[in-house]
């Protein structure tokens, strides 16, 4: 039997996003994005901290431009949904939503 000792860095902490009324916002998924994507240690130098941070906000900035397209693209699928099966005031409710 062979074993190998593994070891582990820091794990960075969980977060988690509530919204009231609805789904999350396109701005919480964004941010929930760039954490997933880029973990900032408080350990790192500052200068790297800060590079980093500032890579980190620029990630989210460009998911959150994407994530608004996503939607505004599934709305207006829905609109020719509804428009295709002759629910005019529908899609007419969806273009103003």
């Amino acid at each position: 039997m062979i074993s190998e000792a593994l070891s582990t860095g820091n794990v960075p902490s969980v977060f988690v996003e509530t919204s009231s009324n609805g789904g999350l916002s396109s701005e919480q998924l964004a941010r929930l994005c760039s954490r997933k994507l880029i973990y900032v240690s408080d350990n790192a130098p500052p200068e790297i901290r800060e590079q980093a941070r500032a890579y980190k906000l620029s990630v989210e900035s460009l998911v959150l431009g994407y994530i608004k397209e996503a939607m505004r693209s599934e709305r207006d699928r829905c609109v020719q949904i509804a428009l295709t099966g002759g629910y005019n005031d529908l899609a007419d409710l969806l273009r103003r939503a």
